[in-house]
């Protein structure tokens, strides 16, 4: 093996950490799988894995792969944050009654498989994180993805589990079709997958003499927007939230949806910059619509998971205020926002993990002040979070996108994240009133796990955090 491909493999040194530990974790005999073991040697892979990526980046990015692969500060921030969220997802599978968290069947879930699952999906996540080619782009989406209809469905003596994990495989793989088919029609346009090349034909030749390189964006854009649950790509969400058991379920809503974003931005803001306006044009729609959406489907829900799938919905389209600008500011906004968004999500989920055995409706949220006053206060700081009041990392991360937003003069659309703002602090706030001025009707949940404890106490920090010193986040971000 010669020098250059010792020197390619290097850049993939927080990938092959995540593999390595995955394959060891899947050879284990099943007598030495325990719980806590498995879940530390995760955790050990994510903060490695972490640790790896700032290591590698230096002051100037590195290529390899015959340019399909880069290592640059802007690969860094989403390696970290998925690590971040890896470490945070597994804390919050470390539940007395199994990895899955759930209230039955956690028995025929072996911890290798899992974790290992979350190991993959994690380096295809990252992989995706430094693609500068639509092929390599595609391979670790699909990775990631595959990972995913497997963890959502893990629990096979669960029929919702079922359910939900085919009906996020059918739906997956219609986007994994448009995807590919969008390739195929940028490769057939331009005679290359490779971003740079493809804005520069664009750059030569513009969209108004090569349609097919117009169609060939639309449906890049599906399929991306598939994997962050933008509208009108976002039917899976909501099932496959409730189906799974909450830790997946936070997983796919924190790490999934930065991977997507990461890959969003490199194909908007490199690949297709030379056609900023329809860029624009096309992304203005997609959060829109996400925003609109996630918003008002959210005021009648009554299933946690499910309230909180239709808020990822309208966060995803929050993210995408940030990419409409197609500026380095616009992005790294949204890189601050995806940041701040993954904490205060699995805080959320962390608490409905521990009421589990209450149920997952808004009814298992009754009167916890009163028994849990802790759980309530994090719910609460986190309720916040998502609604975008001050001084949480929540109003950080809006203020900041839509600040984006009215440099570039798209004042209107400011104006409807405003006022959607207020429609979901309705959604959020009601189950604060839920918590603070109901009557417990079952009783009190069990104490914190050590593991979630962690990890609820490592999204507090980090949402209060964001919220005070936004400066210590929004430095790491920058733009590809």
């Amino acid at each position: 093996m010669n020098g250059a491909n010792l020197n390619d493999l290097a850049l993939l040194l927080p990938e092959l950490i995540l593999v390595g530990t995955a394959s060891v974790l899947i050879l284990v005999p099943q007598r030495l799988q325990k719980l806590p073991l498995v879940a530390a040697a995760t955790i050990l892979a994510a903060v490695a894995a972490a640790l790896a990526s700032v290591w590698i980046v230096s002051a100037d990015p590195k290529i390899g792969f015959g340019g399909m692969f880069t290592v640059d500060r802007y690969s860094q921030f989403f390696k970290v944050l998925v690590a971040s969220a890896l470490t945070l997802a597994s804390l919050l599978s470390v539940t007395t009654r199994g990895p899955m968290g759930s209230q039955t069947h956690e028995s025929s879930v072996r911890p290798a498989e899992y974790f290992g699952l979350l190991l993959l999906a994690s380096t295809g996540m990252m992989f995706a994180a430094s693609a500068l080619d639509l092929l390599t782009l595609y391979l670790a989406l699909e990775l990631m993805t595959l990972c995913s209809y497997i963890l959502v469905g893990i629990t096979v003596d669960r029929p919702k589990s079922n359910e939900a994990a085919i009906k996020y495989f059918l739906l997956g793989s219609f986007a994994s079709a448009l995807f590919l088919y969008g390739l195929a029609l940028a490769y057939g346009a331009t005679g290359t997958t490779d971003f740079a090349t493809i804005a520069s034909t664009l750059s030569d030749r513009g969209l108004a003499s090569n349609k097919i390189l117009l169609a060939a964006i639309g449906l890049l854009m599906a399929g991306l927007s598939f994997k962050i649950a933008a509208f009108p790509f976002h039917a899976w969400a909501p099932d496959a939230y409730q189906g799974a058991s909450a830790p997946v379920a936070a997983f796919l809503a924190a790490a999934s949806k930065a991977a997507g974003l990461a890959a969003l931005g490199r194909v908007c803001l490199i690949a297709f910059g030379p056609e900023a306006r329809v860029i624009s044009a096309v992304l203005t729609g997609l959060a829109v619509l996400s925003i609109l959406v996630g918003s008002i489907l959210a005021v009648s829900q009554t299933d946690m998971k499910r309230l909180l799938a239709y808020s990822s919905i309208a966060h995803a389209g929050y993210a995408l205020l940030g990419f409409i600008c197609m500026t380095p500011a616009g992005a790294e906004a949204t890189m601050t926002y995806a940041f701040l968004y993954v904490f205060m999500t699995l805080g959320a989920f962390g608490i409905v993990i521990v009421l589990d055995q209450r149920g997952e409706t808004l009814d298992g949220f009754q009167g916890l002040a009163a028994q849990r006053p802790a759980a309530a206060l994090l719910m609460l700081l986190f309720l916040l979070s998502l609604t975008g009041i001050p001084p949480t990392a929540g109003f950080t991360a809006k203020f900041l996108v839509i600040q984006s937003v009215l440099k570039a003069g798209y004042t209107w659309l400011a104006v409807l994240a405003v006022i959607c703002s207020v429609v979901t602090a309705f959604v959020y706030l009601r189950v604060a009133v839920i918590m603070y001025m109901k009557e417990p009707q079952v009783p009190a949940p069990a104490r914190f796990p050590p593991a979630i404890t962690a990890a609820l106490v490592i999204a507090a920090l980090v949402t209060v955090i964001g919220g005070v010193l936004p400066g210590i986040v929004t430095q790491w971000a920058v733009a590809p």
